[in-house]
């Protein structure tokens, strides 16, 4: 029997988000881009005023609210609409999926995968990253959308990461300086660095400052494949190695580990892909996963297991030290790094 016809039909239920994820997608960054989720965070609002504060086609719109009813990002309440907790996770993260060149990646996954080649660079015409250079509105949407998306993963790592350890936290590919802000915002004995390309540090100095560690933080740019900041014994890699392939992976580790103290640490925070045996949450392993597959799309990098993350350390003479399960989505983990004794 052909394996695309099985014994028992998939329910509804179940091939309903696979075959149709991406309509349930843009039904809810739709309701997101045009105001409708802003509109009811205050209260339930009816479909008159929704139709008034969003300027849409009367029609067009009712059949959006009810298709984003049935699919349980908004819901019912006193002949309006309420945002409900799916509702959340549409915001910054869906308007980079939803925008054009991320979407033209997502249509050329198969020669992705045939090739070994980033889709988004296939499909646009250059890596991500160099595309931003072009198109400052979709780097500012992605840098809003990976702030969005890292505010559930800043509380859990100042709590379970032990940083009081440390002195001096340098940030690598730190971006706005979120992160960094947090952990200095826990531990006022520390001192930081935030260290991006001038593009990524475009609005960091007006974070620090708002989160009233300035006065302990310092901006650096440049590239870390070519050399990160001297003077910190922590070196923080928060959603980085995962953008980038094995070599580049080693360089910055390298890089790293060039102006690494005696008794210094790398610290890599990001999602550790399940290996045989290991016990997962089914719908966390999934998330890895296709965390893993927009990865192939978007960049030349990958989600790794912790055995792959061992062989990126070592090819940097670094070794492995200890992991930290983090309550955070998509098997989060924070992993330790410390110089090979020679």
């Amino acid at each position: 029997m052909s394996s695309r016809n099985p014994e028992r039909p998939a329910a509804t239920a179940e091939y309903l988000p696979l075959a149709f994820g991406f309509a349930l997608h843009q039904i809810g960054a739709t309701v997101a881009s045009l105001g409708v989720l802003d509109a009811v965070a205050g209260g339930p609002r009816t479909a008159d005023q929704l139709i008034e504060s969003t300027g849409a086609h009367p029609r067009s719109l009712r059949r959006l609210l009810y298709a984003a009813v049935k699919a349980g990002i908004l819901g019912e309440e006193g002949g309006g609409y309420r945002a409900t907790p799916v509702a959340a996770h549409f915001g910054p993260l869906s308007d980079m999926h939803a925008a054009p060149p991320v979407w033209r990646a997502w249509e050329v996954l198969e020669e992705s995968v045939r090739t070994g080649r980033s889709a988004f660079d296939i499909a646009n015409g250059a890596p991500l990253f160099d595309h931003f250079e072009k198109d400052p509105e979709l780097a500012a949407v992605f840098h809003a959308a990976m702030t969005a998306g890292s505010d559930v993963q800043y509380p859990a790592i100042v709590e379970h990461f032990d940083f009081s350890r440390f002195r001096h936290v340098v940030d690598v590919g730190g971006g706005r300086g979120t992160l960094l802000a947090a952990v200095l915002g826990a531990d006022a004995a520390l001192r930081g660095t935030v260290f991006d390309t001038a593009n990524g540090v475009v609005e960091t100095a007006g974070v620090l400052a708002e989160a009233k560690v300035d006065d302990r933080c310092d901006i650096a740019v440049g590239s870390f494949f070519e050399s990160v900041p001297e003077g910190g014994d922590v070196y923080l890699l928060k959603n980085i190695l995962h953008d980038w392939n094995d070599e580049e992976c080693v360089r910055i580790l390298s890089n790293i580990r060039a102006v690494l103290p005696p008794g210094g640490r790398v610290v890599v925070f990001t999602s550790v892909l399940s290996e045989g045996g290991d016990e997962e949450d089914p719908a966390e392993a999934l998330g890895a996963a296709i965390s893993d597959i927009e990865m192939l799309v978007m960049t030349t990098g990958r989600e790794r297991t912790l055995t792959e993350y061992r062989a990126l350390f070592a090819g940097a003479g670094l070794e492995l030290t200890s992991t930290t399960p983090l309550p955070c989505p998509y098997l989060y983990q924070a992993l330790e790094a410390a110089p090979v004794a020679s």
